[in-house]
């Protein structure tokens, strides 16, 4: 609320309507956060109370975060792209007896297993006419319009709230097993804040544009509270589909992204290079102006100014988390006049450990340790970390909680990595994660997979052969690529189904596999063998994690028969 005396009438939030993005002030989103606040103190929520957010990124989703903090209660965010089973766990788990929903959509996944557990009232986003009368939701559901009209903004806070009570649970995990509800308090938030704001000066002219879920604790950090208590402005993109639009729409002057966005940019302004001759030579030649000299400026004119301006032609910065950027992209970006700051955390941790400055970074370093927080490289590689951004444990497992620590009291990351002599941490992979083959080589697959997914034709890959002789992969072909080439090459075209047993293609992606991948790779790395799919991977089938990371075990059940095949001689 300090932030609401300090900017005022200054715009805070931009949400688009009907091709148009209106302004809530500061001002105005601090009255909505109390009189929420009121509205939940009414509904009888007591200190500790949890209450489920399931919502897309928009105003709503900050006001009801900050109104649920200020009334004491704790926030469990959801992500959208669960399914109805994952979201129905988590439900039970944290035992919320409130849930802020968004849509029709998503109330339907919470209604698809007919029981809302202890859930006592639902709060709709939306107009509520068409569930009124649902068995389940009769006297439970109430208009989040109708509740900031009818409620008073006099918030009294009569909760004795302390720094290290738990404000949220975040759920790492809702697709298989038990879920883990890391529980995050209010100093885990504010220190990760504060050590951030020491090292990125945001300034209160900034915009940011906000497409990673809110769900998620890299985009609740740093695409969130970071900006509203700097005073800068957040813009709320309609989807990631819609990303290249609102970024021209929006002109942000900073960036919260993950990898594979950086990835298909950089794809991007490949394929618009390749469409002549001519555009190809003038931007290798652009690249291979170095310093900053006269014909570096010419370049600049010519060829990166039109690359930054589909990007809105403002971004001052842009922040990389959530999984490792390959090296050879940010040093790309940085060619064209665009910096892009890699960060390393964990939702465990708040989520900031590290991160690269604007004045002192490496490519292919995760930057180094912010302030007030501590690491260690354990005697086996693993990265160890101390700090208040460490959370409290698993919510409802001890078990878990007391795995996480050391005897020392030292936070096991599961990352393995280690500390240059000028203080950059540089993460290697996942322990869980490394691939053994049999020959006794570590692969680790990020690195590799990075590799495959700069090539034109594929959209999206995964690596495999743990304990097996070679190394394989699972392809998705970027399928308009495909039908350009195969338009190109007077093929006929079929449906991706049948298209991925076509032997021009298959013949098409081993000529790309043994000219333009493998050559990159050390010999065990290379890739023997491997087969096409005829879909991506989706959040919507558990797939993918918020922020578009492969989950490795939930593609093995669903591809079985393909990765079968795979090693089948």
């Amino acid at each position: 609320m300090e932030a609401a005396e300090k900017f005022g009438r200054k715009t805070a939030l931009l949400y688009k309507r009907d091709d148009v993005y209106f302004p809530i002030s500061y001002q105005k989103l601090s009255q909505d956060s109390q009189t929420f606040a009121v509205a939940l103190n009414k509904f009888g929520l007591q200190k500790g109370d949890k209450v489920a957010v399931l919502s897309e990124n928009r105003p709503e989703w900050v006001a009801a975060d900050l109104g649920i903090m200020l009334a004491g209660g704790v926030v469990v965010p959801l992500h959208t792209t669960f399914s109805a089973q994952a979201i129905s766990r988590i439900l039970e788990h944290s035992g919320a007896k409130i849930i802020i929903v968004s849509s029709g959509a998503l109330l339907n996944k919470i209604l698809l297993n007919n029981n809302l557990y202890s859930v006592e009232k639902v709060i709709f986003l939306e107009q509520i006419a068409a569930y009124k009368e649902a068995p389940l939701l009769r006297g439970k559901i109430f208009n989040w319009d109708w509740l900031l009209v009818h409620n008073d903004s006099n918030f009294h806070n009569s909760m004795a709230l302390r720094p290290n009570d738990a404000c949220s649970i975040v759920y790492t995990s809702g697709t298989t097993g038990e879920p883990k509800g890391v529980m995050l308090t209010h100093n885990n938030f504010l220190s990760n804040v504060q050590a951030v704001a020491q090292i990125i000066a945001v300034k209160t002219s900034d915009i940011f544009l906000s497409f990673l879920p809110l769900s998620h604790v890299l985009e609740r950090l740093a695409g969130y509270y970071i900006p509203l208590l700097s005073g800068a402005a957040i813009a709320y993109a309609e989807s990631i589909k819609q990303l290249t639009s609102n970024l021209k729409e929006v002109k942000p002057t900073i960036l919260i992204s993950v990898p594979r966005i950086f990835e298909k940019m950089h794809e991007a302004v490949w394929e618009k290079v390749k469409t002549s001759p001519q555009k190809k030579r003038i931007f290798i030649w652009a690249l291979r102006q170095k310093g900053s000299g006269f014909r570096h400026k010419i370049a600049d004119y010519l060829v990166f100014k039109k690359i930054r301006a589909q990007l809105g032609g403002r971004l001052r910065l842009t922040v990389s988390g959530g999984a490792t950027l390959n090296e050879k992209i940010g040093r790309f970006f940085h060619k064209i006049g665009l910096t892009v700051l890699e960060g390393y955390g964990l939702t465990e941790t708040s989520p900031v450990v590290a991160v690269n400055r604007e004045n002192d970074f490496k490519f292919g370093a995760v930057g180094k340790v912010i302030p007030g927080v501590d690491i260690k490289i354990s005697a086996g590689k693993e990265v160890l970390v101390k700090g208040p951004n460490v959370f409290k444990g698993y919510y409802k497992n001890q078990e878990a909680s007391e795995a996480a620590f050391d005897e020392n009291g030292w936070f096991k990351t599961g990352d393995l990595g280690f500390l240059d002599n000028d203080g950059f941490l540089t993460i290697i992979g996942r322990q869980k994660e490394v691939i053994v083959t049999s020959g006794g080589k570590n692969v680790w697959p990020e690195a590799v997979e990075s590799e495959l997914n700069r090539d034109r034709f594929i959209a999206n890959s995964m690596i495999l052969g743990d304990k097996q002789k070679f190394i394989a992969a699972l392809i998705v072909p970027d399928w308009l690529k495909v039908e350009q080439f195969f338009r190109e090459n007077n093929l006929p075209l079929q449906t991706p189904e049948r298209l991925i047993n076509s032997k021009a293609l298959l013949n098409l992606f081993q000529q790309r596999l043994d000219e333009k991948i493998n050559p990159n790779l050390s010999d065990y790395e290379r890739i023997r063998s491997f087969k096409l799919l005829a879909r991506d991977f989706s959040q919507e089938q558990g797939e993918l994690t918020p922020t578009l990371k492969l989950r490795r075990h939930i593609i093995e059940q669903h591809f079985k028969d393909e990765i079968d095949e795979l090693f089948s001689d």
